[in-house]
C-alpha cells in the first residue's frame, strides 16, 4: 500500500492508535493532548477516506483498511516484528516517556540511558515523575505512568514485576563520627539520632520490621522525601542514615561519609521493573526496558547479584502475556 501521502507525524500517531487500541493511551504515549490526536486521526481518516477505527468492546477496532495500512505503516517508520516484540527505528523514533524511579536507582541507571538517547534516539525524552496516588498499580493502569522502578512487587495478573537487582541496607555516617569506631553495634545504632524516609517512602524496606525482631528500635530524628537529603543531612551532622548498599557506595566518594553493615538481619528484598501488561509489547517500552537493565549489567558491583530464579521466572512468563 501506498502511504505516500501521509507525513511521518500521521503515520506515527496512526501506530500508537493501532497498537494501544485507546485514543487516550495513543497520546500519553506521544507526549501529545488527547484533543490534538483526535484532531490527527480526523485528518488521517480524512485522507484515507475510511473511519479506520471503531468502538468495540474492548476499545478501539482496527477497521479492513487499518489492517492492511499497518504493515507498510510500520515499515515507513522503522518498526518491525522480531520476537514477538516490535523493532523500532531510534533515529525517528518519537516519544515521551513517564517513569517512576527510587532516587538512588535514577542516580545509576539514567546516565547511560540519556547518553544512548543523546547518541540514537533525539525524538525521546524521559519525565521522572513522582507519584501522584499511593496507589502505584492504578498509576501504571491508566497510563499516569508507562514504567515504574521500585523496591515492591505486586500480586495483580496485570501488573508484571521483573525483579532486577538485590537491595541490601546500610548505615551511613560521617567520617569521623565520635561515636562509631571500626564497626556500628547494635547498641550506638539504636541510641544515635537517624534521618529516614517518610514511612510511606520506606515501607517496602522491612527496617522496622527486622528491628523488632531483635526488640529494638529506632530514634528518628528527622524525616524527609529524598534519600539525596539523607547523604547531605548525615554528612553534616552526628545522625545516621539507611541507604542501598550499591547507592552508598556510588556517592561515598563524593560525600564526607562512610558505610557500615546494619548490625542486624535485613531482609532479603529486591527492586523491581514493573509495568502493565497491555504494555508487554510496546515497542518503546520494550526498548526503555533493556536499555535500563542493561544499565544495571553494566553498573555490576553492589547491583549484581540474581534475583530468585522462580521470581526471575514467574516475570519472564509474564512478560507481555496478555491478560
Amino acid at each position: 500500500m501506498n502511504l505516500g501521502k501521509l507525513d511521518l507525524d500521521l503515520l506515527i500517531v496512526f501506530e500508537a492508535i493501532y497498537s494501544s487500541t485507546d485514543i487516550s493511551d495513543a497520546a500519553k504515549q506521544l507526549g501529545m493532548s488527547q484533543p490534538a490526536l483526535s484532531n490527527a486521526l480526523d485528518r488521517l481518516r480524512m485522507l484515507m477516506g475510511d473511519p479506520l477505527f471503531t468502538a468495540g468492546q474492548h476499545g478501539l477496532e482496527a477497521t479492513a483498511k487499518a489492517q492492511q495500512m499497518i504493515a507498510p505503516a510500520r515499515e515507513a517508520l522503522g518498526i518491525g516484528q522480531r520476537s514477538g516484540t516490535h523493532a523500532i527505528n531510534l533515529a525517528t523514533y518519537r516519544r515521551h516517556f513517564r517513569i517512576l524511579l527510587i532516587d538512588p536507582i535514577e542516580a545509576i541507571v539514567m546516565p547511560p540511558v540519556l547518553r544512548l538517547i543523546a547518541d540514537q534516539a533525539p525524538y525521546i525524552s524521559i519525565e521522572s515523575c513522582l507519584p501522584t496516588s499511593p496507589d502505584l498499580a492504578e498509576q501504571l493502569r491508566s497510563g499516569a505512568l508507562d514504567l515504574a522502578c521500585y523496591p515492591c512487587s505486586f500480586d495483580a495478573p496485570d501488573i508484571v514485576t521483573l525483579p532486577i537487582c538485590p537491595v541490601e541496607m546500610v548505615a551511613i555516617a560521617r567520617h569521623g563520627h565520635p561515636d562509631i569506631g571500626d564497626a556500628l553495634d547494635l547498641a550506638t545504632y539504636t541510641r544515635l539520632g537517624h534521618v529516614a524516609l517518610l514511612p510511606e517512602l520506606q515501607a517496602n524496606l522491612h527496617v522496622e520490621e527486622d528491628l523488632a525482631a531483635h526488640q529494638a528500635s529506632r530514634r528518628i530524628v528527622c524525616l524527609v522525601t529524598k534519600v539525596w537529603s539523607i547523604v547531605s543531612l548525615v554528612e553534616r551532622t552526628e545522625l545516621i542514615g539507611h541507604l542501598p548498599r550499591w547507592f552508598a557506595a556510588e556517592i561515598a566518594d563524593h560525600f564526607s561519609v562512610t558505610i557500615h553493615p546494619l548490625p542486624f538481619h535485613n531482609s532479603e528484598q529486591y527492586l523491581h521493573l514493573i509495568w502493565h501488561v497491555k504494555n508487554g509489547t510496546d515497542p518503546g517500552l520494550c526498548w526503555l526496558r533493556e536499555a535500563m537493565l542493561a544499565a544495571v549489567r553494566q553498573h555490576g558491583g553492589g547491583l549484581a547479584g540474581p534475583p530468585p530464579p522462580d521470581a526471575r521466572e514467574r516475570a519472564a512468563d509474564d512478560w507481555g502475556a496478555p491478560n
